[in-house]
């Protein structure tokens, strides 16, 4: 018996999610070529915006390069084959980097919002990397929130660089950063990684049997999850952490004194280095302990630097400074825009489109 003419009981549903052909479309743009009666002149009707030469790749095709070249930090055979494969269509070496080139320039205006927003934020986490320009030994510099990201290439590490890239001349609030001693030369607040320390301590106390080190990392932690420290503490409870904190740098102090001028030059043992350090900079390490916009380590900055790392290991060395300077500045925009919850692929297409999203800037003064 047929059951076609029956009403229907109730639905079973079933979807299927898949992906429609892979193929590029190719739209033809005409503009008329007109005479003039009157004075003899030809004229041209104007093409759509952004059709600038007789054959070119469209928005969302130079949106998905971006987007493949930068964030998934594919190297450019890999990409060259990914085109091939997809879309019939081989990628150029020179197409590419006319495409990342472009978005670069388009991104300038963003990447000064961006500058001038760090500057003006209550915590500034630093950090560099080395990484490989033509040959060369470059470094990548970083200067981040838990909002916004900058991202500088100069041949060199220490002030030179930074005050080439005029973000840290400009950072007049707190500075997280690793003890690298040419962060120290500007006017910022100094706030010191404390995991770097308590690696430190870590290796004194388990390879050098230094109880005072133990100690001392213990007090840190115990700080670092103490409830009252995430509104910062008050000038009595601060000051009686303080003394604590010198005191287990006294018991330090007694197996390893601190030289005096005119004791020669020979090399100190790590111990006395690393007590030398607690003892200048103890505010710098009890930052956090001050100020609640100050973190405990300095992460923000490690992991935003990270990844050039991960690109290096797959992509190699960058050929020109060039290009490491467009790469700096689409993956500081990208790592912004990730960081504020907007799509990576919606921001690589307006790149392309050279309308860039403008991210999200903090007022001056706000924790970021």
């Amino acid at each position: 018996m047929s059951l076609k003419n029956l009403p229907a009981l109730d639905y079973e549903r079933r979807q299927v999610f898949d992906l429609p052909p892979m193929r590029l479309e190719v739209t033809e743009h005409q503009a008329e070529i007109k005479r003039c009666p009157v004075s003899g002149l030809s004229g041209r009707a104007a093409f759509p915006a952004g059709v600038e030469a007789p054959v070119q790749y469209g928005p969302h095709f130079r949106g998905l390069m971006l987007y493949l070249s930068n964030q998934q930090i594919l190297p450019f055979d890999r990409l060259h084959q990914v085109c091939k494969d997809l879309f019939g269509q081989p990628l150029s070496l020179g197409t590419l980097a006319a495409i990342n080139a472009r978005a670069s320039e388009a991104l300038a205006p963003v990447e000064r919002a961006i500058i001038q927003a760090i500057t003006r934020a209550p915590a500034v986490h630093a950090d560099e990397s080395g990484l490989r320009v033509a040959g060369k030994l470059h470094w990548l510099h970083v200067t981040s929130t838990s909002l916004l990201t900058f991202f500088g290439v100069h041949r060199h590490r220490g002030a030179e660089a930074m005050d080439a890239l005029g973000v840290l001349p400009h950072c007049l609030s707190w500075l997280i950063h690793d003890f690298w001693k040419p962060y120290l030369k500007y006017d910022a607040l100094h706030a010191l990684c404390n995991q770097h320390l308590l690696r430190e301590l870590k290796f004194l106390s388990e390879q050098c049997g230094q109880l005072w080190a133990d100690q001392l990392s213990r007090f840190l932690l115990d700080w670092k999850n103490d409830p009252r420290t995430k509104d910062g503490l008050n000038e009595e409870v601060f000051h009686c952490a303080h003394r604590h904190y010198r005191a287990l740098i006294a018991k330090g102090r007694k197996a390893h004194p601190r030289r005096e001028s005119g004791q020669g030059r020979s090399k100190q043992d790590k111990a006395t280095n690393l007590l030398d350090r607690l003892e200048d900079y103890d505010l710098c390490i009890l930052a956090f302990l001050l100020d609640p916009n100050v973190p405990f380590t300095n992460n923000q900055g490690e992991q935003d630097i990270r990844m050039i790392k991960v690109k290096q290991k797959i992509s190699g060395c960058f050929r020109t400074l060039e290009g490491a300077q467009c790469f700096a500045r689409i993956r500081g925009y990208l790592s912004t825009c990730r960081k504020q919850g907007i799509n990576l692929w919606d921001a690589c297409f307006q790149a392309a489109l050279g309308q860039p999203f403008l991210p999200t800037l903090p007022e001056s003064g706000k924790a970021t």
